[in-house]
């Protein structure tokens, strides 16, 4: 049995917490796995029934980021060594200087990057941080053959087919599905679920296809939170809200065809789903270009395209999705994809074959950043945090906040951040979904965990705190 700790940074949407939870379900139960996450998303994902921690990102503030990337290496080390992990994947486009201190705090540990391509022109920086890892794995992906990105040219990865949920958990037929959601038994029902959306613009797209569909007349419309959370789509008993349905892969058979963002996890569930789809690609994505990889489903068949700035092209392609005879078309075009959803058991394998030690060069490297994280470290506590900035200011670089560790009182549930000086701080084994979203800090620590787990946990409180009664 080989012990696997599989990370993921925090991202906007939960692609890479996806991923990784279809990766963990692929190793048991043969091996045993353990999720580590900055996603918010990570109470829904551990429904599952997988093992894991949650972790705050930098972005919550309530570390600051002078001190971020150490914490991130102490958390790392102590649940690599409480697990007893023999290798650590991470899923992200942007290994943090933390993980590979942790790298180097860990060298019997082997370290995986599992890097999904398709990423924009001109957002290869990070790729220079591949020497922090023994292995680099690039799941498939089924428009890969478009990508002309940064990450597509390199030889310094092992190809694996795609990757997603669908793989790994059984889905609900088609009655078990409709009667779960609350859906009609009879009758055409379609599925609006765009995701995060357009930054600045999530409800237009939405809008715009869900005013088309139901202008047809006799098609049931279900729609996921994120749309109707800005108020576009009409109370009216042909739609039904979707909140809170996780994973929505078990559930596509209750659905005639989809209208659907066009990130990595959407197009591995609904093309091999074989469910007839109109990706509306977010064009203001950071990394992943949806654009490119939409425009190639729909050129090899398989889907219909329309950027999200294009809501024009949106309205022509919902009327195209709305005839019957074309999402027959559709639906059969998507067969064979279905066989290719392999990628998470290919990945186990992979990464539970991994027992020769580190290269030499790779430590090396891992040293060498080491030491100038440590040089800089010593730098910002000999300067201070204005003296910091003065020095950013110099170089070019945009200053940040002149923070300092934030004052808390223990609890052992979350509690609203509230107006007093000490902010509730929750050490608890037990997260839900909404307790990430009280705005106070949550140190949350592996269920089951060891007693010496836990007090290695309680002295970083104290390490990156200011804790008061």
């Amino acid at each position: 049995m080989t012990n696997v700790l599989l990370v993921t940074s925090n991202g906007t949407g939960m692609g890479h917490l996806i991923r990784m939870a279809a990766v963990a379900k692929a190793l048991e139960p043969d091996h045993e796995p353990t999720l580590f996450s900055l996603s918010l998303g990570l109470p829904v994902v551990l429904g599952l029934g997988v093992r894991g921690e949650y972790c705050p990102s930098y972005e919550n503030g309530h570390i600051d980021r002078l001190y971020w990337e150490s914490y991130l290496r102490d958390r790392l080390v102590v649940i690599a060594r409480e697990t007893r992990a023999s290798v650590v994947v991470f899923d992200g486009v942007a290994p943090y200087l933390g993980l590979g201190r942790a790298r180097q705090a860990l060298p019997d540990t082997r370290f995986v990057w599992l890097r999904r391509g398709m990423w924009r022109e001109g957002t290869g920086a990070m790729l220079r941080r591949s020497a922090f890892f023994d292995l680099v794995l690039e799941p498939g992906d089924l428009a890969g053959d478009a990508d002309t990105g940064p990450t597509a040219g390199r030889d310094d990865a092992v190809r694996v087919a795609p990757v997603g949920l669908i793989e790994v958990l059984e889905p609900f037929t088609r009655e078990e599905a409709r009667s779960a959601l609350g859906l009609p038994a009879e009758g055409t029902v379609g599925l609006i679920t765009l995701g995060t959306g357009r930054l600045g613009d999530v409800a237009g797209p939405g809008a715009v296809a869900t005013e088309r569909v139901l202008d047809s007349g006799s098609v049931h419309l279900a729609v996921t939170r994120w749309v109707t959370a800005n108020r576009e789509v009409p109370v009216e008993p042909r739609v039904t809200q979707l909140e809170g349905v996780f994973p929505l892969v078990r559930y596509l058979a209750a659905f005639d065809f989809a209208i659907s963002s066009a990130g990595y996890n959407a197009v591995h569930e609904l093309v091999p789903s074989g469910l007839p789809t109109l990706f509306v690609s977010n064009t203001s994505t950071r990394t992943d270009d949806q654009v490119t990889r939409a425009r190639r489903l729909e050129e090899l068949g398989l889907a219909l395209h329309a950027r999200d700035d294009h809501l024009e092209a949106v309205a022509t392609q919902t009327e195209r999705l709305l005839d019957p005879t074309f999402r027959r078309e559709l639906a059969a075009a998507t067969t064979a994809t279905r066989t290719r959803m392999v990628g998470a058991r290919e990945v186990a394998e992979r990464v539970t074959g991994l027992i020769p030690p580190a290269d030499a060069a790779t430590m090396r490297e891992l040293e060498r950043i080491g030491r100038l994280q440590d040089l800089r470290d010593a730098l910002k506590r000999v300067l201070g945090e204005r003296g910091t900035n003065v020095v950013r200011r110099l170089l070019g670089r945009t200053p940040r906040p002149v923070g300092q560790r934030t004052t808390v009182r223990l609890v052992d549930r979350p509690e609203p951040a509230g107006e007093g000086q000490k902010m509730p701080l929750a050490f608890t084994d037990v997260i839900t979904p909404d307790d990430l979203l009280l705005g106070s800090p949550v140190e949350h620590v592996l269920p089951g965990s060891s007693p010496l787990y836990r007090r290695h946990r309680r002295e970083l409180i104290d390490k990156y705190y200011r804790v008061r009664g």
